[in-house]
């Protein structure tokens, strides 16, 4: 049971202050009674002074008022499932992510003024769609029409000047997103919100302004930024400011210009965001144009509200009060004693409740219990469970350790639904309890679910595995510490260390295969210093020839500056063109200028050299190690793949630029 007003039952307080007074006053009253009167003639001097009957209704009043602020408070218990329209105008919201939207011309920047702005806007349009796409050098829909608001207000958040890693403002594939997005929907009419600094004039809009005027999409554009502009901080070098392709420093402006044709074209508006903030009047016309568009039904709940009882029951407690203490004093026992029988007596079945039926079930549990939620748990039926733990997380009446054992059983069930973020996050919450049972349960639940999550990423992020695995054998080992006793913790704890041990000997194995063959790529720079004579590697054959001098003789100084050049022309890794890529990339510098020069080195070869070596090449890699169950070459896949997502340095992001050659 939760209550709308949980505050107001702070007034409940006064009742035993109440009772109190009640007990000061009759003793004041005792104590005047015996001064003024002889106990001879005490009872024939005071009559129709019933102190049971006093404290009686006294007591009615009281539960009454108890009653009426319970119901004020509004207590509520059970849920009704409802099924509201899902309907509303069709609005896009999209936002230019770019790096000149890092410009401070518009404080404190154009990107934050930007997303300031478009929660303004998401906020007032209280019951529309609502979709939102990101765009830079391409365009992303990142939450498609939809009416639950915090869902895109959560997706708006995440909005940074990284979210697209290719330069530039792309207006025509925004446009080209925004098109693709509605070809599904129902025949109906749109309107695209479009926050952007703006860019050049493009010839390319115009078929699809076309596209955009028989499709029905209004484009209403804010520009931010300034006329005069500013400078664009660059985000990887503090203090630096963005440079184009000659080193000089960008100063970035508001161009409104293409914006402006955009909206001019569709029917739309053109704005300017400054310092007021962008509010649904600003757009009412356009909104007024747009139809509304309704789909399914969706399905929603609401608590029960059910003040009537307690609002009832205090009712009848007051008129009951007032009914007592109006009758007669001499006769008014017999009537009192009824009224209590039949108000508070145990109801002999259940289609004779009455009052005290409704009394008993105003206080009564309802809704699943814990019990429900284990017994689920125990069964398999990991789903039901957790929705019946999630259920009675939302609930605050119980104490600490209850909830500590709720959050338990909520992560457990998230680990056998393969929820593994879930279930670390509810079981990293128990690790604060002080019971120490339960904390080294939490300990060796979270192991285990860090451990199967790290055999769930074990061949595409081996890196992350490694740290999971780590982090696994370190929680089994804090539970073993806090239960010693416990076999199967142990042996838990083993096999992990095992894994673990294994999966870092693999991972050393190829990162020293990987540096071997660095080395024998450098191999082939060794020829006659004097001679045309061959390299001593065959594949590298020609790099000897290329370094000597045609006659045989030559300056040797020369010729070891012809080597050095050769070996700048092919290092192993590609060839000079690999100098030109990130870190991370090596892969792809052999498809290119480093496998011309590998093909040349062949000329230079042993007959039969080329054979021999791709046959024990081919016997090595189809050998699969038992302890990993991969094959040397998948296993520096997947290593040489986990570089190059995570080791590639930040300032070569942007390896398309656009074709404007503006990245900012």
């Amino acid at each position: 049971m939760s209550f709308a007003h949980q505050h107001l039952l702070w007034f409940l307080l006064i009742i035993p202050a109440l009772v109190g007074m009640k007990l000061l006053v009759d003793g004041q009253a005792s104590k005047a009674e015996r001064l003024f009167t002889a106990v001879r003639l005490r009872k024939t001097l005071v009559m129709g002074r019933s102190l049971w009957r006093s404290w009686l209704v006294y007591g009615l009043y009281i539960m009454a008022m108890a009653c009426l602020v319970v119901a004020v408070a509004q207590p509520r218990w059970g849920e009704e499932k409802l099924e509201v329209p899902d309907k509303g105008r069709n609005i896009f919201i999209a936002i230019d992510t770019s790096r000149s939207m890092l410009a401070r011309d518009v404080p404190p920047d154009r990107l934050t003024r930007a997303r300031l702005a478009a929660h303004d806007l998401v906020m007032e349009l209280s019951g529309e769609r609502v979709g939102l796409l990101a765009f830079a050098g391409r365009a992303y829909l990142q939450a498609p029409l939809t009416t639950d608001h915090d869902a895109i207000i959560e997706s708006l958040l995440a909005f940074d000047h990284t979210i697209i890693e290719w330069g530039g403002s792309n207006l025509a594939d925004l446009l080209e997103v925004t098109l693709r997005a509605i070809k599904g929907l129902p025949k109906s009419n749109y309107a695209l919100v479009i926050f952007s600094d703006g860019g050049d004039a493009d010839a390319n809009l115009v078929p699809y302004i076309q596209r955009l005027t028989a499709a029905g999409i209004v484009v209403v554009t804010v520009g931010v930024g300034t006329d005069t502009g500013t400078l664009i901080p660059n985000p990887e070098v503090e203090g630096d400011y963005i440079r184009d392709e000659a080193g000089n420093v960008v100063r970035s402006q508001l161009q409104s210009g293409v914006l402006q044709q955009l909206a001019t074209a569709t029917g739309g508006r053109f704005l300017k965001l400054d310092t007021r903030p962008l509010n649904r009047q600003s757009i009412q016309p356009v909104l007024d144009r747009l139809t509304e568009q309704e789909s399914a039904n969706r399905q929603t709940s609401r608590p029960i509200e059910r003040f009537a009882w307690p609002l009832s029951l205090g009712i009848f407690l007051l008129m009951l009060a007032w009914i007592i203490s109006a009758l007669p004093r001499p006769a008014a026992r017999p009537v009192v004693l009824a009224l209590a029988v039949a108000a508070f007596a145990p109801a002999p079945s259940a289609q004779a409740a009455g009052a005290g039926g409704m009394f008993a079930a105003l206080f009564a549990t309802s809704g699943p219990t814990p019990d429900d939620a284990l017994k689920a748990l125990k069964a398999g039926d990991f789903k039901k469970a957790r929705d019946l733990y999630g259920t009675l997380l939302e609930r605050e009446d119980f104490d600490a350790h209850s909830r500590e054992e709720l959050l338990y059983g909520m992560a457990t069930a998230e680990h056998d639904l393969t929820n593994y973020d879930g279930s670390v996050k509810n079981f990293s919450e128990v690790l604060h309890t002080q019971d120490k049972s339960l904390r080294a349960r939490a300990h060796r639940g979270l192991g285990q679910t860090l451990y199967d999550q790290g055999v769930r990423g074990l061949q595409q992020q081996p890196k992350i595995t490694l740290q999971r695995w780590t982090d696994a054998l370190r929680h089994l080992e804090a539970a073993q510490d806090l239960a010693p006793e416990n076999k199967e913790l142990r042996e838990n704890r083993d096999h992990v260390d095992k894994m673990l041990a294994q999966l870092r000997q693999v991972m050393k194995q190829m990162e020293e295969k990987q540096g071997k063959k660095g080395d024998k790529g450098k191999k082939g720079q060794k020829g006659d210093k004097g001679q045309g004579q061959q390299g001593e590697e065959g594949d590298e054959g020609d790099a000897g020839k290329e370094g000597s001098d045609p006659n045989g003789e030559g300056d040797p100084k020369e010729q070891k500056e012809g080597k050095g050049e050769k070996k700048e022309a092919d290092d192993g890794i590609g060839g000079k063109d690999a100098k030109e890529l990130p870190d991370g990339r090596l892969q792809a510098a052999g498809s290119n200028p480093g496998e011309k020069e590998g093909q040349k080195g062949k000329e230079g070869e042993k007959p039969g050299g080329d054979e021999k070596k791709k046959t024990a090449k081919e016997g090595l890699s189809d050998q699969r190690n038992p302890r990993t169950g991969y094959t040397p070459g998948e296993a520096e896949g997947i290593i040489r793949q986990y570089m190059d997502e995570i080791t590639a340095p930040l300032t070569n992001r942007y390896h398309t630029p656009p074709p404007n050659k503006k990245d900012w």
